[in-house]
């Protein structure tokens, strides 16, 4: 996507590894980066995934988080397998997407991943469920998982 919560990330002073499978959504994140002060542009690696592969490196990262993004992923359970393998012993993952619901904007309903198939598509690549926030956020739920 656009990187929004990769710059904010990245501003408060954590290393961010951004990924994204759309050229242009790689290109809007380096112009962006481009116009961090200097001191602050290592903090922020952009790279370009697979659809099926997210292109990090063996315990590379000790969070990940998806915002907006779960429903887009097709071969989920063998994607997150996979994931987990860059996820340092003890990190999580964290999913924020859309309920399967009506609101005002977001993907159509069809596209949507209610949150019970989220939970068990989770379990079944290899995670432990630490929360599942239905209330937070109006449109959206926020998953919290960790690797085991």
């Amino acid at each position: 996507g656009t990187g929004y919560f990769s710059r904010r990330i990245a501003y408060k002073g954590a290393k961010v590894i951004a990924i994204d499978i759309d050229p242009k959504a790689i290109q809007w994140m380096e112009e962006q980066k481009a116009r961090f002060p200097i001191e602050l542009q290592d903090r922020l690696v952009i790279r370009q995934a697979e659809p099926d592969d997210p292109k990090l490196k063996a315990q590379e990262v000790d969070l990940v988080l998806l915002v907006n993004t779960y429903s887009y992923i097709s071969n989920r359970i063998p994607y997150f397998t996979r994931l987990k393998e860059a996820i340092r012993p003890g990190g999580d993952v964290i999913i924020i997407d859309f309920k399967k619901k009506e609101t005002p904007f977001g993907p159509a309903i069809e596209e949507r991943v209610d949150v019970a198939d989220v939970e068990k598509e989770l379990k079944e690549a290899g995670y432990t469920l630490l929360k599942i926030d239905q209330e937070s956020l109006e449109y959206q739920y926020i998953i919290k998982a960790r690797r085991i």
